[in-house]
């Protein structure tokens, strides 16, 4: 199988990162692989994209290549590639070896956790929302015009919507003939999130039992446990989001032109992942520029400006492709008409306006499994303080398309699942911190930590609309809080027996999330098939959508024309992109893509969700309905 080339690329640019930088830690090495294999990826993507030879030959041909030359760069430093490899493997066995007691039982549970979640995400396809209208519909015009080119499409976020991600699953797919590993790049990088936590607690200067800790913290939030075995990617922009202030925080202490590469990957592939990045990014930036003009004037050395540079070339380098396709459509670098800008962002704003945000997007973690008064009374609540103070708790101008207030609701569902038990611990943990700031006890690492995440909440709150599924966008600022909040269990004795406390409740809790997730139940494994699961979250679509595809599929048609609403499914439709040649091809298109040039003289049918008429005339042929009793989607041949 030609997916076998990327783990051994992954594993050669370790080890040749292991052999030059030799006092490295293997943790930072990891991450520094995780970096360069994105940054080749997107290259790769980008460069058979210019060509229209984006498919299966040439990517595997690009990937064998460089593979090849890091094994011939290993094969001539061979000896110090066999010790690198041999000192790894004798750590990790010497960690694993010296666990005891209750250090042992949490390893062992999270690692329970995590092969669930890995499991949920082979035996399922992708399955939700976002997924089927864009994530992975986006894939199929690509793999079809085997070009990263824009086209028109009635859902304009497979065009705009930041796509490293997609990147990652289409190379996957690609390489594989199938969507079976899918599900796994957001745990993927679920796996290098929880080192890069792990590597932040250096700083603090935190001992290995705080380590696994910060483990179970970390694999027991509920949303990053449901986002884990899916195709969102609120936890690959949350690796960039870690890895970026991480790299900031290496470079205060240690300078070094490798940890400003590392760096500008990070920020650039962060942008490149989604745009709450931008958000994110922005107190980190703010970090970034305050240091290196201290440094500046400390030194006197030009250097820090001339790694910068270097750093911003590659967040241009990576982002360059997308902008530039997204500033030809809609002259905007991010690609957002004003239309869809302004349902995204908040159209007010004041001192009492943001106090609702907050409070609106700390709602949402006000939920529990099995505990639906809690919720109700937490809704009930904040609604009368809001009549109290005469704002309402629905003004379209802070609500995302109009969207009824409501708290929880997506328990078990990655849409938006609340995590009260770890808000519960970031918000005793940000006060302790302000409590021993204001009696002169900090440290510098803490106060910076704790004064990112206040401006990344704040400027979240201030500039985003409320939506009911906030809790998957608030992931990078869970994941980033876990190292504060470890680091407060070690200066305050009674917070760190809270959380052994807690614990049993959050591996049980965290296990109950898995065992009952709407969209990937273990217990439907057995009784439905592949195709079927697409529609675990949306059965009424599986009927009417299972007979078109047999018939397009049993007909061999390939150029199929769509005629789609902005958020009706289109992915179980071409579902065998990676194996078949298949060529959807939107029309009658009526938004800005619709000036892009497209192919759309020989289509072979016609599916629509929009219209159920007898016959649709498109460009002199006549295509007949042969569907009309259906209700959702409709054949035209």
């Amino acid at each position: 199988m030609g997916i076998i080339v990327l783990p051994v690329f992954f594993i050669c640019t370790l080890i040749c990162l292991g052999i030059f930088n030799p006092t490295e830690s293997k943790k930072t090495l990891i991450l520094g692989s995780v970096l360069i294999f994105s940054a080749t990826l997107v290259s790769f993507t980008e460069l058979l994209s210019l060509f229209h030879q984006l498919n299966y030959v040439c990517l595997l041909s690009c990937w064998s290549v460089i593979t090849l030359t890091l094994l011939g760069c290993l094969y001539q430093n061979k000896e110090k590639a066999i010790a690198f490899t041999l000192n790894l493997k004798a750590d990790v066995k010497i960690k694993l070896t010296n666990l005891k007691g209750l250090d042992r039982f949490f390893v062992i549970a999270v690692s329970i956790i995590l092969l669930l979640i890995f499991t949920q995400g082979l035996l399922y396809p992708p399955n939700n929302w976002d997924a089927m209208t864009y994530h992975m519909a986006r894939i199929t015009s690509w793999i079809s015009h085997q070009s990263l080119a824009d086209y028109p499409t009635d859902i304009t976020r497979q065009l705009y919507q930041s796509p490293f991600a997609e990147y990652v699953i289409m190379n996957f797919g690609l390489l594989t003939r199938s969507d079976i590993f899918s599900n796994l790049v957001q745990f993927f990088f679920l796996l290098f999130s929880l080192i890069a936590i792990i590597s932040m607690l250096d700083f603090f200067g935190l001992s290995k039992q705080y380590k696994i800790i910060a483990l179970v913290l970390a694999v027991t939030i509920p949303e990053v446990i449901l986002q884990g075995s899916s195709t969102q990617n609120d936890i690959v922009v949350a690796f960039f989001i870690l890895a970026a202030l991480l790299f900031t925080l290496k470079i205060a202490r240690y300078g070094a032109l490798i940890n400003y590469l590392f760096f500008g990957l990070c920020i650039g592939l962060g942008m490149l992942a989604k745009g709450t990045a931008y958000i994110y990014l922005s107190p980190i930036l703010l970090l970034f520029g305050i240091m290196i003009l201290m440094k500046l004037i400390k030194s006197k050395s030009f250097n820090y400006l001339w790694y910068s540079f270097l750093a911003v070339v590659l967040v241009i380098g990576i982002n360059a492709g997308h902008f530039s396709r997204n500033y030809y459509l809609s002259k905007s670098l991010l690609g957002v008409d004003k239309a869809e800008s302004a349902s995204y962002s908040n159209q007010k704003m004041s001192a009492k306006l943001l106090a609702s945000s907050i409070i609106k997007n700390t709602s949402i973690h006000m939920a529990l499994m099995y505990a639906k008064p809690v919720e109700k009374f937490a809704g009930d609540e904040i609604k009368k303080l809001h009549q109290m103070v005469g704002i309402d708790i629905n003004d379209p101008a802070t609500n995302y398309r109009n969207m009824k207030f409501t708290t929880g609701g997506y328990i078990t569902d990655e849409e938006g699942s609340a995590n009260p038990f770890h808000f519960l611990l970031i918000v005793i943990a940000m006060a302790i911190i302000l409590v021993n700031f204001l009696r002169g006890r900090s440290r510098v690492t803490p106060i910076v930590f704790w004064g990112i995440i206040l401006l990344q909440a704040l400027f979240f709150c201030l500039y985003l609309k409320w939506q009911p599924w906030h809790s998957r966008l608030h992931i990078p600022l869970f994941l980033i809080s876990i190292p504060l909040v470890c680091y407060c269990f070690s200066i305050q004795k009674w917070f760190k027996n809270t959380f052994y406390v807690l614990s049993p409740i959050l591996l049980i809790y965290g296990l109950l999330v898995i065992l009952h997730t709407d969209r990937r139940p273990y217990t439907n494994t057995i009784f439905q098939s592949r195709y079927q699961k697409y529609f675990v979250g949306n059965p009424p679509l599986y009927k009417e959508y299972a007979a078109i595809n047999k018939q397009t599929e049993q007909l061999n048609y390939k150029n199929i024309g769509l005629m789609l609403g902005v958020d009706d499914w289109e992915y179980p439709l071409f579902s065998n992109c990676f194996s078949k040649e298949i060529n959807p091809v939107y029309i009658n298109v009526d938004n800005y893509s619709k000036i892009e040039p497209i192919d759309n003289s020989n289509l072979d049918c016609i599916i629509s969700t929009t219209t159920n008429l007898p016959y649709i005339d498109y460009k002199g042929k006549r295509f007949i309905n042969k569907t009309s009793s259906n209700q959702i989607i409709y054949l035209y041949e």
